[in-house]
């Protein structure tokens, strides 16, 4: 049994999560808000429904149990069982005085009181962003049912959940591997893309290999979690376009063979003993197949512009990881070359692809500063109150 000093019980008890109370839609104009990665609580799926993401107790240690999801020949590995949706991720409060952690709590509570018939739709974003692109139809498509087929409807979505939109507005809830139709896009009156990361985050590839810590925490989102998850893989670029020679010239390397991750010991395969399975290669395969079907359904086309006028948010003033430099034939990850973003998202890399095109907004608040910034907010407001 694991003790807990006396002052830190007291600490665990003073901490709070905001809930953002949205009554139902009910008139023939929805706004849907669409999270992105790492943007909802997950709760375990038995009757204690224990927080696994993200909890103060968690942030607060160096963790024992992951987020990772079961694949066939997965190591035996401390972990919180099947998880499921809470909601989307608002604001939790380690103490008043101590710590307090804003993500979504202040955007929903204006878009519910400005925005048309708030919807949220929440969903596991470990999950791949082509399943749940089904989801947000299907929820598309109940709205519009529950209203007799007359409905307008608004999509406003962060980050990841901007790649979601886009692969739902696309294919709707057909087959993504051909031209795409605008199938879901049916219903909708305007799009409202934050910081989502059209072209990738080549700093993605940081995470894989040190993991993500969350406070303290180093368990929750290590390498071998982040390896389980299909959604980590598809924010990676559509193509190998981040690599440099030492004079920072663009130099060819493809990141995406099975190969390169295995030999180079990148993310988990740091680990030597990890090289020597193969489940853990037939996990990447899996992996990198789903990145690459996600970039193929949302790469450039032809053709008209869909019927519904979008904005992209973009953010600057932020630099983050633009690309890794190769030595000797090898990548490292050490000493990136740096480009302007919000500190998640490239400003080259936050637009959509053809045959998209949008209005472009830039600020200066970082990534998920953004969806919280009162003159963001109210330019989407005023976005979406025109005809």
């Amino acid at each position: 049994m694991r003790l807990i000093p006396v002052p830190l019980l007291m600490l665990l008890s003073a901490c709070t999560a905001s809930r953002v109370e949205v009554p139902p839609a009910t008139g023939d104009e929805v706004t849907v808000f669409i999270h992105g990665y790492r943007g909802s609580f997950l709760v375990t799926a038995d009757a204690k429904r224990e927080r696994a993401w993200v909890s103060v107790g968690e942030l607060l240690t160096r963790g024992d149990r992951s987020l990772a999801l079961p694949f066939p020949g997965q190591r035996l590995a401390q972990d919180f069982g099947a998880l499921t949706v809470d909601g989307p991720v608002t604001r939790f409060t380690v103490l008043p005085w101590v710590a307090r952690y804003d993500v979504y709590k202040g955007f929903l509570e204006f878009a519910r009181d400005r925005l048309p018939g708030l919807v949220v739709f929440d969903y596991d974003w470990r999950q791949d962003n082509r399943v749940t692109a089904k989801r947000l139809c299907a929820l598309l498509e109940e709205l519009a049912s529950a209203r007799g087929g007359r409905v307008k409807v608004n999509l406003v979505a962060h980050s990841m959940g901007g790649l979601v939109t886009l692969h739902c507005l696309r294919y709707g809830a057909g087959d993504d591997t051909g031209e795409p139709t605008w199938a879901g896009a049916r219903h909708v009156k305007r799009v409202v893309f934050l910081g989502t990361p059209f072209g990738g985050a080549p700093g993605m590839f940081d995470d894989f290999t040190l993991g993500t810590p969350v406070g303290r925490n180093h368990a929750l989102l290590s390498p071998e979690a982040l390896f389980t998850f299909a959604s980590a893989f598809q924010l990676m670029p559509a193509q190998s376009d981040f690599f440099v020679d030492a004079s920072g010239q663009p130099v060819a390397f493809d990141a995406y063979r099975p190969d390169a991750w295995v030999g180079g010991g990148w993310g988990v395969f740091q680990d030597a003993a990890v090289r020597e399975l193969p489940a853990y290669r037939q996990q990447l395969e899996r992996m990198l197949e789903a990145r690459s079907g996600l970039a193929r359904a949302l790469s450039e086309r032809e053709g008209p512009p869909p019927p519904f006028r979008a904005l992209a948010v973009v953010g600057v003033g932020h630099p983050l990881i633009k690309s890794f430099r190769v030595i000797d034939g090898k990548p490292t990850f050490e000493d990136p070359i740096l480009a302007d973003g919000d500190g998640s998202v490239l400003t080259t890399r936050a637009l959509p692809p053809a045959p998209l095109h949008v209005d472009r907004l830039e600020t200066k608040a970082d990534h998920v500063e953004m969806v919280g910034d009162r003159d963001v907010q109210e330019a989407v407001a005023r976005f979406l109150e025109g005809d």
